[in-house]
């Protein structure tokens, strides 16, 4: 292991014999905390402790991303060119749909009344994800559009000229998985 530089994992351990589960501990000693059931951890691969899903993580790995993204974000509002249509209307921190959506510019792309229209179609195909549950379940009715609505966004720009918002979103991921793309779409949902 000291030649790549990787230090083993329980997954690779349990793998070999050398641990009898590769559950992770720290997700089962959260898990036991909160009085939920310890089936089904997940297994301790470089991809859990490297993910903000891991509670032992998770402030260091947002902190990563949202690094990356101000100087990717940076970058391309420094190379603007001047003739440019496009605004950078989210420079300064994450915006949820919402907040967005209560701005003049945005309002002038369409109404709120129409893209939760739109939005509406396209959220009742994105899977409830086992967290969202609870919340689904209580109000099924208003959950899609409160996701929707919900849901914060890197960053976004706006062509003026075109009346297009793009939205930005950084996905920090290995691709040397195959499959990874529609897993971290997947996940992007």
């Amino acid at each position: 292991m000291a030649m790549t530089g990787n230090t083993p994992t329980a997954s690779f351990l349990t793998k070999i014999g050398k641990m009898q589960s590769a559950g992770c501990r720290l997700c089962r000693i959260a898990r036991e905390a909160r009085g939920e059931s310890t089936d089904g951890l997940a297994a301790v691969t470089h991809g859990h402790i490297n993910s903000a899903g891991w509670k032992g993580m998770e402030t260091t790995v947002t902190a990563a991303h949202h690094s990356i993204w101000r100087r990717l974000y940076d970058s391309m509002h420094a190379t603007q060119k001047p003739k440019r249509k496009l605004k950078f209307v989210t420079l300064d921190k994450e915006s949820n749909m919402s907040t967005l959506w209560r701005r003049e510019e945005f309002l002038r792309i369409c109404s709120k009344e129409d893209l939760a229209e739109k939005a509406q179609d396209i959220e009742v195909t994105i899977p409830v994800k086992k967290c969202q549950e609870a919340r689904y379940n209580l109000d099924p009715e208003s959950f899609f559009g409160n996701r929707f609505w919900g849901r914060r966004l890197d960053g976004v720009a706006i062509h003026k000229a075109l009346q297009i918002g793009y939205i930005l979103e950084f996905q920090r991921s290995t691709d040397r998985d195959e499959g990874f793309l529609e897993v971290k779409k997947a996940e992007a949902n």
